[in-house]
């Protein structure tokens, strides 16, 4: 709420607030004390809080049915079909889902240079990448705590394109994706997030071009 209010308040009077915030869909209650909170402390007229997956489905497909693929430091699939019924796939966080994000292809890249590095598999140009990066390999059980932390590897795996262990790690986790997808549901798909403009994670997608993204859904949820 803090943090809503110290952005609403650059924007001085506002008749209505529209919130996308992780986790709305799985906690309604919390959704909806947070749109009671808002509505209360701004004094507008409306406030309508949503999952940030709501938006970014609702600007990537201009508001029509199909799927949106969010893929950046986790990864969740979002289906909206004609008649309003929503289905996820994934998005159940970095140490149970979100296969084939970024914290997934960056841990998956640091354990291959661990591997590496022990003698327990191949060599991999990701061992000196991840050195480079993170310092002494005794130092990253410490720095590599959260899920953020993990995914700031992931370019490096994700442009080591001559290795192997590197291209195993990105066909997997463009299988997951793929995956992801078409457990969500039927339609066209749109795939947004940090990883969305990555060739390699896209190949096994068919996709449609996102008509815009989570702010042009906020606007478009206005309506």
């Amino acid at each position: 709420e803090a943090a809503i209010l110290t952005v609403a308040r650059e924007f001085g009077a506002v008749d209505e607030v529209i919130v996308g915030a992780a986790g709305a869909l799985a906690a309604p209650d919390a959704a909806r004390a947070l749109g009671d909170a808002l509505l209360a402390s701004l004094r507008v007229e409306r406030v309508a809080v949503t999952s940030d997956a709501v938006l970014a489905h609702a600007g990537a497909l201009g508001g029509e049915p199909g799927v949106v693929l969010i893929a950046g430091t986790g990864v969740v699939a979002l289906a909206i079909d004609a008649d309003g019924a929503r289905r996820t796939a994934d998005g159940w966080g970095p140490w149970l889902g979100d296969e084939g994000g970024g914290a997934w292809i960056g841990a998956a890249g640091l354990r291959a240079a661990l591997r590496a590095h022990d003698g327990r598999g191949p060599s991999t140009t990701l061992l000196d990448a991840a050195r480079a990066r993170f310092g002494a390999p005794e130092t990253w059980p410490a720095q590599l705590t959260g899920a953020a932390a993990l995914a700031s590897f992931a370019p490096d795996v994700l442009a080591a394109r001559g290795d192997a262990a590197a291209l195993a790690i990105v066909g997997t986790a463009a299988e997951a994706l793929a995956a992801t997808a078409r457990a969500a549901g039927d339609g066209p798909v749109a795939m947004v997030g940090g990883l969305s403009g990555f060739a390699a994670l896209r190949e096994r997608l068919d996709l449609v071009p996102a008509a815009g993204d989570a702010l042009d859904g906020a606007l478009r949820l206005t309506a």
